[in-house]
C-alpha cells in the first residue's frame, strides 16, 4: 500500500496497526475504478445522505452496518442498525445509541465501493491476525459536511479524540473547490497537534487506529455552498455491538 505519511512504526502493541495514521493517495484505490463508477458513486452518495438527525443544519449523512469476513470477502447486512460511541470516545454523543439515515443495501453491490472495501481489507486481516478474528462487524456512513460563505460544519466529536473503532478508513468522496478549512489533525496522547494533512482528491483515505488521537477542523466556504464529501468504512469493537 503506497503511502505519504505515517509516522515511525512501533509494533509492541497488538492494535497498532498504522502507528496512529496513515495518508493513501486516491490513486492506490482509483487505479481498479472507471470515471464511470466514480461519477455513480457520487450520484448515489448524494441521493442517499440526509439530514443528521443528531446535529440538524450542520452535516447529512446515512449508515449501514455490515458483517465482513476480510479472508472469503464474504459481505451481508447486520441483524443491527443501530450505531454507539462510548462517551469516552465522544463527549458530544458518546454514550447513547444513534439511529441514522438508512444506508441502502444496493451498497453492497457496488462496484466502486467492493474495490474499495477490498483494498481496506488488508489491513483488516491483519487485525484479524493479531486479534484471532475472521470476522468483522462494519459500520459504513456516508458523511457530507455541507457550509454557506461565514458558516460552518462540524464533525463530532468535534476536536481531537480516540475512537473505539480500532481501525477507521476515511474515505473522500468529494471536496468543492470553495471549501474552506477541513484539514485532518493528528497528535499524541497530549493533545498537541503534530501533523497536518488535506484530503483533496477523490479517494484521498486518511486511515486511523488507537494510537494517535485525530480531529477534522470546520468546513467553511469561501462563497456558495461548500461540501466534503466522505465514506467512512468502520471497524467496530466489542464494546460498539448494542442492540
Amino acid at each position: 500500500m503506497d503511502t505519504v505519511m505515517q509516522d515511525t512504526p512501533l509494533k509492541s502493541n497488538p492494535l497498532n496497526i498504522v502507528n496512529g495514521f496513515r495518508y493513501v493517495p486516491g490513486d492506490h484505490y482509483l487505479e481498479n475504478i472507471t470515471f464511470k463508477q466514480l461519477k455513480d458513486f457520487k450520484q448515489f452518495y448524494a441521493q442517499q445522505v440526509t439530514e443528521d438527525p443528531y446535529a440538524p443544519g450542520v452535516r447529512d449523512r446515512a449508515m449501514i452496518k455490515l458483517v465482513f469476513n476480510p479472508y472469503s470477502l464474504k459481505l451481508s447486512v447486520s441483524n443491527t442498525q443501530n450505531y454507539f460511541q462510548s462517551y469516552g470516545a465522544n463527549e458530544t454523543d458518546g454514550g447513547k445509541v444513534r439511529v441514522f439515515p438508512p444506508l441502502s443495501e444496493s451498497i453492497v453491490d457496488d462496484p466502486l465501493f467492493l474495490t474499495v472495501l477490498r483494498k481496506d481489507a488488508e489491513l483488516m486481516r491483519e487485525y484479524c491476525n493479531r486479534m484471532g478474528k475472521d470476522e468483522l462487524n462494519l459500520s459504513i456512513h456516508l458523511i457530507r459536511y455541507k457550509s454557506i460563505e461565514g458558516g460552518a460544519s462540524y464533525s463530532s466529536p468535534v476536536w481531537l479524540h480516540l475512537d473505539d473503532e480500532p481501525l477507521v478508513f476515511i474515505h473522500l468522496i468529494n471536496l468543492t473547490e470553495n471549501a474552506l478549512g477541513a484539514d485532518n489533525v493528528i497528535s499524541e496522547m497530549d493533545n498537541k497537534p503534530k501533523h497536518v494533512l488535506r484530503l483533496t482528491k477523490p479517494l484521498d483515505t486518511l486511515i486511523v487506529d488507537t494510537m494517535k488521537k485525530h480531529a477534522v477542523t470546520p468546513l467553511g466556504s469561501t462563497g456558495g455552498v461548500a461540501y466534503r464529501d466522505v465514506m467512512l468504512v468502520n471497524l467496530e469493537a466489542e464494546v460498539q455491538q448494542k442492540k
